[in-house]
């Protein structure tokens, strides 16, 4: 495994828990990216086989999203915290899903103020109901939502 992925896991066990596994999730395309992730070809010889592809691609991401518990993101966060139980690892895991989650739910563009404060506004709704993340978690996701929903 690189060492970056070390690097990674070494920085989340800094964290407490629930940071530890928001910090994970949001880095889940980095740590696959290090970790060599290899995606099946997608089928583009006909219309039909490319939209059947893109369908495909997206119900094993919306999949990997809805049980992110039971993914790569366990063994990460398992690896961070190893004294957790699997019970406390898959609900903090659980609750840093929703909480990004929310983050990006409750942006919205249909405001006419300043973009930044839609992204501050989205966070701390975001925040109340999923409180106990530290400020720095709370920072960075301020910023990876105005970053994404630009």
């Amino acid at each position: 495994m690189p060492q970056a992925v070390d690097e990674l896991i070494t920085e989340a066990a800094a964290l407490p828990l629930r940071d530890a596994a928001y910090a994970i999730w949001r880095q889940k395309i980095t740590f696959e990216r290090l970790e060599g992730r290899v995606w099946p070809r997608r089928d583009q010889s006909t219309p039909e086989a490319a939209e059947k592809s893109t369908r495909e691609s997206q119900a094993q991401l919306k999949y990997e999203h809805d049980f992110a518990q039971d993914g790569p993101s366990f063994d990460r966060l398992r690896r961070a915290h190893p004294r957790a139980t699997d019970d406390e690892l898959k609900q903090t895991i659980i609750a840093a899903v929703k909480f990004d989650d929310d983050c990006f739910r409750y942006f919205s563009y249909g405001r006419a103020e300043d973009y930044w404060k839609m992204c501050i506004r989205a966070v701390e709704r975001a925040a109340r109901d999923n409180p106990s993340y530290l400020e720095t978690a709370y920072r960075d996701v301020r910023n990876c939502v105005a970053y994404c929903m630009t």
